[in-house]
């Protein structure tokens, strides 16, 4: 009814891989203090939704016994409330980094070396969230017996793997995650974020992969608790699950999109217009401003056939 333009409730691909590179570009320009300070936060963030998990599976011992797989779902449903956290409230994790920083470095808009230093401080900032909130889960009085018996079993699960082994894990653990970044970029409503975060974060979760900051308090509490050493903790899981997770994100899952949709794969905008159209939804760029300059010249009019969304930049050319 009447005249009004239909919205699309989902990005292109292109549009959220770029969209992706663009936010790496925001977060490789914040100061340290501040990356430190949001990955914190995803830290805690990440810890609530560790603890909901561990308590509720906990309190269903019978199901465990019973039903092993049922179990493990009700864990996998829970957990993905973090993301659904970090990814609304602007937390940084560095797993997630890893894919949308590394994005930033293929499309030329950051510098490996901040991409180095956000990993560093986000990495750092989400293990001392973590640890703040292992310490704060007994002042609670949470950390109850069934909780650590779950928590327990679920460390030497996690540490009693080759290092290889949890390194794939890692890959395939951060590979789920940068999708769930990228599909949360092509949802423009809630409902469609949450389902975007939910379902492969679930799926991780349910198959046994490895993601390095959500180990951070699931393994900090049977430390804690005297279940397992920090040593044997930080070699057995959390290195090689961050090493597997930063492979992922920065080699497999943005290398290879840069390649479909990006600079890798030579679709990069002329000197003249330097910014994908495509992206303007995720960079605030005034696409009406765009198009009055671009009646200045004919030849870089876009066809009467395309819109605003089109996959190439204002020139046309195809690049």
């Amino acid at each position: 009814m009447g005249g009004a333009d239909a919205m699309s409730l989902v990005k292109a691909p292109q549009e959220a891989y770029l969209g992706l590179a663009e936010k790496g570009k925001v977060i490789c320009e914040e100061s340290s203090l501040k990356v430190f300070g949001q990955a914190f936060m995803a830290g805690c963030y990440i810890s609530f939704a560790g603890l909901l998990s561990l308590a509720m599976s906990g309190s269903m011992p019978a199901l465990a016994d019973g039903n092993p797989g049922l179990h493990t779902m009700i864990f996998a449903l829970l957990f993905p409330l973090n993301m659904l956290l970090i990814n609304l409230t602007g937390g940084i994790l560095c797993s997630a980094a890893s894919a949308t920083a590394s994005a930033a470095v293929y499309e030329k808009k950051a510098k490996a070396i901040d991409v180095l230093r956000v990993l560093a401080i986000s990495w750092l900032g989400n293990l001392l969230g973590s640890l703040l909130f292992a310490a704060f889960t007994p002042w609670c009085e949470l950390n109850t017996a069934i909780t650590g018996q779950v928590a327990a079993a679920l460390a030497f699960q996690k540490t009693s793997k080759p290092f290889h082994v949890t390194f794939a894990k890692g890959i395939g653990g951060n590979w789920m995650v940068s999708v769930a970044v990228l599909l949360t970029g092509q949802a423009q409503d809630f409902a469609g974020k949450t389902m975007a975060i939910y379902l492969p974060i679930s799926a991780l979760v349910m198959v046994g992969l490895e993601h390095a900051p959500a180990n951070f308090y699931l393994l900090l509490l049977p430390i804690f608790n005297g279940d397992v050493s920090f040593v044997e903790v930080l070699v057995k899981n959390w290195i090689p699950s961050t090493l597997g997770n930063f492979v992922a994100g920065g080699l497999i899952f943005a290398g290879s999109y840069s390649f479909f949709f990006g600079h890798l794969g030579k679709r990069t905008p002329c000197e003249k217009c330097k910014t994908f159209t495509s992206a303007s939804p995720s960079t605030g760029i005034d696409l009406e401003a765009f198009r009055n300059e671009a009646q200045d010249e004919p030849d870089r009019q876009p066809p009467a056939s395309e819109n605003a969304r089109s996959l190439r930049c204002w020139c046309y050319h195809p690049h």
